[in-house]
Parts: C-alpha cells; structure tokens; sequence
C-alpha cells in the first residue's frame, strides 16, 4: 500500500481540499480515478462536488446529477450563465428548475451571467415564501456581450415584480450584486447581516436626493454593511450647476457606521461630497476606483478633516474647485488627519503658488507610497523633489515609490527638469502610465 494511503482520513482530506482549491473541480474527478482507497475517501467528501455550474449550450446533465448526488447534504454553489439557453431556452430551464429546485435549502450562492431576465426572474422567484437558510450570496452579472449597455440587459420589464416577497426566506444573506429599475431598489428588504452591496453600474436613474436617502437607508438598515457600491445613472461623470444647486444643502442627520470599509458611489463630485460629509465611518478605507468615481472636493475633504469621521482612509481623490482656489487652504491641515493613506491623487489643484498650499509629505502620512497630481498649479517640481529625499531620509515613514506629475498645458513651472526627470526615475516609478486608484496594489 502506498504510504499515503495509511494517512488518517482526516489529514487525507486537507490534502485532497488544498490541491482541489488550486487546481478546480476536475481534480476531484481525476483523485477519484487513482485507486479504490482514493476514490472511497474523494466520495465521502461532498465538498468536492457542491458547485454545479450551467454554463454551455448542451449541458452534460448525467455528470450533473451525479455531482448533485454526490455533494450530498453539502450546501451548493449554483452558476448558470447565458450559454446554456441559447439553443434550447425554456427546455433546459425546466431541467435545472427539477434538478435544483428539490434542494432549496442547501443553496448557499446563486450566481447568474448574462442570464436573460425572464429566465432570471424564473430562478429567483423560486425564493418567494421559501426558507432558504444557507443562501448567503446572490450575485447578477451582466456583461458588455454584444456591446449592449450594462445595466440595459438586466432590467425587468415588469414594475409589478416585488423584490421583498424573494428576499422574504433569505435572512441570513452575506453579498447581494444587483441591478433593477429604480423602482425595485425602494422596495429592497433590510438584510441585518449584509457585508457586500453592489447596485449597478448604471442603471440607478433616480434623482439626486433620492439617491442620498436611499445610501443612508442602506447603511441605516444594514450594520454588518463592510462593502457598498452604488451608481447614479450613466451620465453622473460631470457636475452640473442645477445639481449641485440642488443637493449642496441637503445634508442629511449624522449616522455614524461603524463597519463600513468602501463606499463607491458612482456620482456627481457634489453628491458624493454630501453623502460624505453626513456620515462618520471610522473603517472607511478606500471611495472605490476609477479615480473619476472617487473624487471629493476640497470643502469635502475640509469637512471629513475637522470630523475626524473618515480617518482610516488609505487612499483618496481630491479634486479642486473651479470658483474659489482659495478653499484649496484647507489642504494641507486636512491630509495632516489621514495618516494611514497608501495613494494620494490631487486633480486640478491649485496650491496658491510657490507651493502656500502645498500638504507637508515629508512630515505626515507615513504609509504613503503613491503621490499623483495631476494637472495642478502652483507648486514647483523642486518641492516635490525634497519631500522625496525627506522620505528617503527618515526610517519612521515610507519611501514613496510612485510620483506622477502631469501638468496644466503652458505650467511650465511645475515641469520637472531634464535633470530632475533622471532623478525622479532613479529613486522611483516616474510618470508612469495613468492613474488607477486601486489601494491592494500597494498592500507590502
């Protein structure tokens, strides 16, 4: 006997789970096939066979069934993706509405790509006045096939469909991804224990007010909440002066969140700039990425500074105002707050000339290692230059490691040298591609 057929069950099993989580499902098959001890022990794991994934045009249903026999009494992993009705639509989704529906409550993920919204709507209606006790994930992903509209391709056509009655029985749901007209977002249920939150990406066409009573209803009725991402129609890219009108005095009460780690709110700078300063989120790490769905301006950052209600912030955005630069004061008492910042991305900042307003980074944020300013004014690429060296020089604070200087057409000023530019792309990354603010990148 092979001496790793004497290893107790027990270790076996670890074994088997670790190369299975490397190598995908079919190792469990393959381990199956070795010989009769390995194929007893890869049996009595029903782990090893829980996900069952639709995902092409002729499913192989007998393989199916016997992983579905085989996960035993293990919760399942569900994916059904578009492929499977492309030939035989209604079909097939009688077929996997006999095979999966029996076993409700052993779902624990539904996941669905691409999936047509009838056949959708079928599958989660499937969850009306059911107990589904194990169902902690429900995620709809909708690509760009076909270079159709995101969000387009998953809307419901009917506005009498009641999302509460399919959240009824899902009481203890972890990540919920979803996408609906904006009818349907009012009416989802609280979920106490909801981590992650996504709705969209744009399709919430809704009015900006609405969309800052609907984040704080979300976060008011969701405590556990650690992710939520939002966005505001596909259009909210730019400000305009209606809406900042509009929203710029419709702050909401305080709440304070004390889970909340990132909050991406796809919207106007001046929408989220409301939301922000309503809220006081002492987790709050990152705004979400691109750099564009981040930004706050300066009376935001000004704001989240004096609260101390956004301290653990490791990355933020900050753009200028257009009217009054001299807000742009506030900047450097303001970065002094948030010391635990990885990336920093100044736009269309000025900094008052010869550098008034220009943050101390060779003093502050000691865990900086991305500093980006990109088509700012009033500072000199001297200065930059010694809040380089400063930070190569002290051990108790990172070296930066990135630095990108795009200047405003005609700052001259603010170009770095032939000789600087040497310097700079001795000692770090200089001007290296765009910006993509994206903090786990520069996780050491």
């Amino acid at each position: 006997m092979s001496p790793i057929n004497s290893l107790p069950f027990d270790v076996f099993q670890i074994i088997i789970t670790s190369c299975w989580k490397e190598k995908g499902e079919s190792f469990a098959l393959v381990a199956s096939h070795v010989c009769r001890v390995w194929r007893r022990h890869v049996l009595d794991m029903p782990l090893l066979w829980n996900r069952l994934e639709f995902a092409t045009g002729t499913p192989q249903w007998d393989k199916l069934e016997v992983k579905l026999e085989r996960s035993s009494q293990a919760p399942l992993d569900i994916v059904v993706k578009e492929e499977v009705f492309l030939k035989s639509g209604m079909p097939h989704l009688r077929r996997i509405m006999r095979m999966i529906v029996p076993h409700i409550e052993r779902w624990r993920s539904l996941r669905m790509v691409d999936v047509p919204h009838k056949i959708r709507r079928v599958l989660l209606n499937q969850l009306r006045g059911r107990s589904v006790p194990r169902l902690h994930q429900i995620e709809v992903v909708q690509g760009k096939k076909y270079d159709r509209t995101w969000g387009c391709r998953i809307k419901s056509t009917s506005r009498r469909w009641d999302a509460r009655k399919v959240f009824d029985g899902v009481l203890h749901l972890r990540h919920l991804e979803w996408t609906n007209p904006e009818a349907e977002y009012r009416l989802l249920p609280p979920f106490r224990n909801l981590l992650t939150l996504k709705l969209g990406p744009g399709t919430l066409n809704i009015e900006a007010k609405q969309l800052i009573q609907l984040v704080f209803r979300i976060l008011s009725a969701s405590p556990a909440l650690q992710v939520l991402s939002l966005s505001h129609g596909p259009d909210s890219d730019y400000d305009s002066d209606t809406e900042t009108e509009d929203v710029e005095h419709f702050l909401q009460p305080p709440v304070t969140h004390s889970s909340l780690q990132l909050l991406h709110v796809v919207a106007t700078t001046s929408v989220r700039g409301v939301i922000l300063r309503s809220l006081v989120l002492p987790k709050l790490q990152s705004l979400g990425q691109p750099i564009h769905d981040a930004e706050i301006d300066t009376l935001c950052c000004k704001t989240l500074a004096q609260s101390n209600s956004s301290h653990g912030l490791r990355g933020v955005v900050i753009a200028g105002p257009g009217d009054d630069p001299t807000l742009n004061s506030h900047l450097p008492s303001a970065i002094m707050t948030f010391q635990d910042l990885v990336v920093v991305v100044f736009r269309l900042i000025d900094f008052g000339g010869n550098n008034k307003w220009l943050p101390d980074f060779g003093n502050c944020c000691p865990h900086l290692k991305s500093l980006n300013l990109l088509y700012c004014t009033g500072y000199t690429a001297k200065a930059i230059q010694t809040i380089v060296e400063m930070r190569m020089k002290r051990e108790e604070i990172a070296s930066l490691g990135e630095l990108r200087m795009y200047p405003t057409y005609g700052q001259w000023n603010v170009t770095a040298s032939g000789e600087e530019v040497a310097w700079f792309s001795q000692v770090l990354e200089f001007n290296s591609g765009g910006v993509w603010y994206e903090i786990s990148r520069y996780d050491s």
